[in-house]
């Protein structure tokens, strides 16, 4: 099975290059679905929304996706507050947390994003509930022990080992989410947010601080790998160029080759790899 996992389109701050460029790389990629873990928008607008819907229209394969903070209006404080993803739901998808079960994987969504941080003046920060964790155990209690299980979500729980450019935080209760996905057998996490592509692993016990952020690295066997995109179509960069994670899922073995926007086009920088 092959997953292309987008992040941060941004449409609005959007590189018009590279969102056609990457319609022609996506078609030759023959993905099974198409994963995109937030932040459609810049601010949120209906003609950002509807640049969005014409993109994914255009993709040749069903789409998998989970709101960001961005796509929470920006300007129009009452519709924030009122009816937050009102605009979201009619353009990208009425689930903001959605599942995809087949043979071989079972997919579940995390909303992240928030209409507010009560507990920060930085409202881009992101947040999962209890009830959130509570819900993904019972979606996953149903799922047959053979189906690799992914989680979705639009902020990263894990912190790249590079510096970084614009330092932000981790998702709010990251560590009890990660400890609840081991416990729950969640294989892989993918999330945007940080604009950066990384891979990291997490075992039960705690973090594991391995592999350098670039150049060609191999995860060793670990309960989860947690993969960042960096942003696939904005300009709003941040030291890492625009890519999105293509993953292949084989008896078990999951393969992440990190794709990359360049002069030449679309290439491979990076390979990560977890045995079944």
């Amino acid at each position: 099975m092959r997953l292309v996992h987008l992040s941060d389109l941004h449409f609005g701050r959007h590189d018009s290059a590279v969102v056609e460029g990457l319609a022609r790389e996506l078609e030759s990629q023959n993905a099974d679905l198409i994963v995109v873990s937030g932040d459609f928008t810049q601010v949120g607008s209906v003609r950002e929304f509807a640049q969005a819907r014409e993109f994914l229209d255009s993709l040749h394969a069903p789409v998998f996706a989970v709101p960001g903070n961005h796509d929470v209006p920006q300007r129009d404080l009452f519709l924030r507050f009122i009816a937050p993803y009102s605009r979201y739901r009619r353009y990208i998808g009425f689930d903001l947390e959605p599942f995809h079960e087949d043979d071989t994987v079972a997919i579940a969504g995390l909303k992240t994003s928030r209409r507010a941080n009560w507990r920060s003046l930085n409202w881009s920060d992101g947040a999962i509930s209890r009830d959130q964790l509570d819900r993904l155990g019972d979606r996953f209690a149903k799922v047959p022990a053979h189906k690799v299980r992914i989680v979705v979500a639009h902020h990263p729980l894990l912190h790249p080992e590079e510096p970084m450019a614009h330092k932000q935080r981790r998702v709010r209760r990251a560590d009890r989410a990660l400890e609840t996905f081991a416990q729950l057998g969640v294989r892989l996490v993918l999330s945007g947010h940080f604009h950066m592509s990384y891979v990291r692993r997490h075992e039960h016990a705690g973090e594991i601080r391995h592999a350098a952020p670039t150049g060609p690295r191999r995860a060793a066997a670990a309960p989860i790998l947690v993969a960042q995109a960096a942003s696939t179509t904005s300009t709003r960069l941040r030291g890492h160029p625009n890519a999105y994670n293509r993953i292949d899922i084989r008896d078990g073995t999951i393969t992440i080759d990190v794709r990359e926007w360049g002069e030449s086009g679309w290439v491979t920088r990076e390979k990560a790899q977890q045995p079944g």
